[in-house]
């Protein structure tokens, strides 16, 4: 893996409060090595982003979708990545999410972002989401 993308991605798991400064500009260097095609293997474009599904701009989120369904093939785990990418995005639009991996927090308590109702267990499996994501936090 490249040693700079690395290091993003060990700051960014050391990362306490993902919207800090450090850990926006931790997502604009990764955009920049996506944007400058610099992501070349399956394992890169995962880790590249685990960075930016911490992201609050919608452009940081759909480039983390893009990256782990780029690498499903090979990484199993990108599934989860890539539904919780789509989770987010509808988060950040203001509409229900899909599968419930998204999590708030509201006058000090961990609150489950709405969900739509007609998803099933079985939709979920199909993208490695645990059924429990529609009553509790991981």
């Amino acid at each position: 893996m490249d040693p700079t993308l690395l290091a993003l991605v060990v700051a960014s798991d050391a990362e306490i409060d993902h919207r800090c400064a450090a850990a926006a500009a931790r997502r604009q260097a990764v955009l920049a090595m996506h944007g400058a095609g610099l992501l070349r293997s399956a394992a890169e474009r995962f880790a590249a982003a685990t960075v930016l599904v911490h992201g609050e701009q919608v452009a940081e989120i759909e480039a983390a979708q893009t990256l782990a369904l780029a690498a499903m093939a090979t990484e199993r785990r990108a599934r989860l990545l890539a539904a919780t990418c789509y989770d987010r995005l509808r988060m950040l639009r203001g509409e229900p999410q899909k599968f419930g991996t998204q999590w708030i927090e509201c006058n000090g308590r961990r609150e489950q972002w709405p969900v739509d109702p007609a998803t099933t267990d079985s939709e979920r499996a199909k993208w490695d989401v645990p059924p429990s994501c529609r009553s509790g936090p991981a």
